[in-house]
């Protein structure tokens, strides 16, 4: 009876760390998708230089958040994403909004991944 108790404690522990990371993912993505609408909604060039400067900052600090949770594959894309951007600015690139969109759709898959299906379970 004891080893039945202890199996259910930590099997509960895991489904609980595993929704606390996705919580913990999901209030990340928010907050980089904000910092990507700041880039994307700012009018004059030197807003624009700003606002990529705070996601920068932003993502710096969603990578060290969430390297312990995600692949690295795919926040070491995003990162070469997101340090793109600068230079997409400077020159007045036409790529730089689907720079920016291909961040959110990193953002969304990193999400996706984490969350747990039954073809992943089995």
């Amino acid at each position: 009876m004891k080893r039945i108790l202890i199996s259910i404690v930590i099997i509960a522990a895991i489904i609980a760390a595993g929704c606390f990371a996705i919580a913990g993912i999901e209030a990340e993505n928010t907050k980089i998708y904000g910092k990507i609408e700041k880039v994307l909604s700012s009018s004059t060039e030197e807003e624009a230089e700003e606002a990529v400067s705070d996601l920068e900052e932003a993502f710096r600090e969603y990578s060290k958040r969430l390297s312990c949770v995600v692949d690295e594959d795919i926040l070491e894309e995003m990162e070469g994403a997101v340090y793109m951007l600068r230079p997409m600015l400077e020159s007045n690139s036409d790529e730089f909004t689907a720079q920016c969109e291909l961040l959110r759709s990193y953002a969304k898959r990193i999400l996706d991944r984490e969350i747990p299906t039954l073809g992943r379970i089995l």
